[in-house]
């Protein structure tokens, strides 16, 4: 089974692709390879940026054709500010993404994965590793909706 698990935040775009091997150990696919998408500095309107991570979502379904289910990390209730809410957008289009691609999504909050902002490195960290370049929040957070979808919720 393979697993995306998404976060978005105002700058970037963070992807983990996990899968379970067949002795049940769970690997990070990409580690090292892509796993962080920038916006383009020269978009700055929300349509044409909402424009382009669409196409972004689809070219890595179509690199990554095992995918069975995308998870996403979405914001905490009660956070609202301009780019939370524009975060909130580019989550919507995860998720037309993965419905015309027929793939189950899901939405999780922190409590809903066993986590917390203070403590999501670490735990990511710990159940696969972290990755070589830009290590922040915004990946671990990635990586353990992405666990939580592979692993618990089965």
């Amino acid at each position: 089974m393979s697993v995306i698990g998404i976060r978005a935040s105002a700058q970037e775009i963070r992807y983990a692709i996990l899968e379970q091997d067949i002795t049940g150990n769970v690997v990070f696919v990409n580690k090292n390879t892509e796993n962080r998408i920038k916006y383009p500095a020269t978009i700055d309107k929300v349509e044409d940026k909402l424009y382009w991570v669409k196409s972004e979502i689809d070219r890595i379904i179509r690199i990554n054709p095992k995918i069975d289910k995308i998870y996403i990390k979405m914001n905490e209730y009660g956070m609202e500010k301009a780019a939370n809410r524009e975060t909130t957008y580019v989550d919507s289009i995860f998720l037309l993404a993965a419905r015309e691609h027929n793939i189950p999504v899901f939405r999780k909050l922190n409590s809903q994965i066993s986590s917390n902002a203070t403590k999501a490195k670490e735990y990511a960290e710990q159940r696969v590793g972290k990755t070589e370049k830009y290590w922040n929040n915004t990946m671990a957070d990635a990586i353990l909706v992405a666990y939580w979808g592979l692993k618990v919720d089965v």
